[in-house]
C-alpha cells in the first residue's frame, strides 16, 4: 500500500495543497489504492527523515530541504519498502514503471518536456502563487500557520524584503495589480494550450499526461483556497473562454477519487 504525505488544512477535504495534489490526482487517475498521512509543516523534516525518504534540495545553511508530496511504498504482504521518495515528478516516474498495468502518465518520448514543464510551472504562475499563499495562510492549522508565513516570505524575500507574508502590502491596488499578473500568466498558459486544441482538450492534445494534473493541481489549488462561490474564482472561470472552468471540470473523477483516500 502507498502512503501519501500530505499537508492539512481547513479547506474541504483538508487537501489543499499544490505540489501533493499533482500526486493524488496521478495516483486515482492510475486506480492506484493509497492512504493519506496527514503531516504539518514543521513535521514534515522529521517524519520524512523517520522513513529514510530523502531531501529534494537544499536550504541556504546546506542543510537537506524537505519537501511533500513524498510517498512510501510498502508491499503488503512482505513489509517490503518498495520506495520511500519525494517530489512529484520522480513519483509520478516511478508510479509508472513499478505500475505498469496502469496508464502512463508519462508517454514514451516526453519525459523531457512533461519535467521541463513540470518543474517550471510554479515560477511562469508566480502572480497566482504570490495570491495563493496570502489568501492559504489562514486556512492552515494553527500549528502549521507560523512556518509557513516565515518559509514562503523567506521565499520571497526578494520581492517583498519581510519576513512573515502577513507584512506583504495587501491593498486594493496591490491585489488588482497581482490579480491583473495571474490573469497575464493564464493567458501565456492558454496560448500553449491551443496549440493543441485541434487534437484536444489536454497538455499533448488528445491523451492525459502528468502535465495535466500540473495544471489541474493549480486550479483546484485555487478553487479551494478562493471558495468556489467567491467572485475571484467565478472571474478565473470565465477567462480565455471558459478554458479553466472545463479544464478542472474534466479531472473532477479523479479530484473526487483523490479524496477518498
Amino acid at each position: 500500500m502507498i502512503t501519501l504525505f500530505d499537508i492539512p488544512s481547513t479547506a474541504p477535504g483538508s487537501a489543499w495543497s499544490l505540489n501533493p495534489w499533482r500526486t493524488r490526482l496521478a495516483l486515482a487517475y492510475k486506480g492506484i489504492p493509497f492512504r493519506t498521512e496527514w503531516v504539518e509543516y514543521p513535521d514534515i523534516r522529521p517524519v520524512l527523515q523517520s522513513h529514510n525518504i530523502q531531501p529534494t534540495g537544499k536550504l541556504a545553511d546546506g542543510s537537506g530541504y524537505y519537501s511533500v508530496p513524498a510517498i512510501l511504498d510498502i508491499d503488503d504482504a512482505t513489509g517490503e519498502v518498495n520506495t520511500a521518495l519525494a517530489d512529484s515528478f520522480p513519483i509520478v516516474k516511478y508510479l509508472d514503471e513499478a505500475y505498469p498495468d496502469t496508464p502512463r502518465l508519462i508517454p514514451e518520448g516526453t519525459s523531457e518536456d512533461q519535467e521541463t514543464f513540470a518543474r517550471g510551472y510554479i515560477r511562469s504562475i508566480l502572480p497566482i502563487l504570490i495570491i495563493m499563499i496570502k489568501v492559504g495562510l489562514p486556512k492552515l492549522n494553527e500549528r502549521s500557520q507560523d512556518h509557513y508565513s516565515t518559509a514562503r516570505a523567506e521565499d520571497l524575500f526578494p520581492l517583498f524584503k519581510v519576513k512573515r507574508v502577513e507584512k506583504w502590502p495587501w491593498s486594493e491596488e496591490d491585489q488588482a495589480k497581482h490579480w491583473a499578473d495571474a490573469k497575464k500568466a493564464l493567458d501565456a498558459l492558454d496560448e500553449k494550450l491551443t496549440a493543441t486544441d485541434a487534437k484536444g482538450p489536454w497538455y499533448l492534445g488528445d491523451r492525459i499526461s502528468f502535465a495535466d494534473f500540473v495544471i489541474g493541481a493549480s486550479l483546484i489549488w485555487m478553487e479551494l483556497l478562493l471558495g468556489e462561490e467567491s467572485e475571484e474564482w467565478k472571474n478565473v472561470t470565465t477567462w480565455n473562454g471558459g478554458r479553466w472552468k472545463r479544464f478542472i471540470e474534466g479531472i473532477s473523477e479523479w479530484r473526487v477519487k483523490g479524496l477518498k483516500n
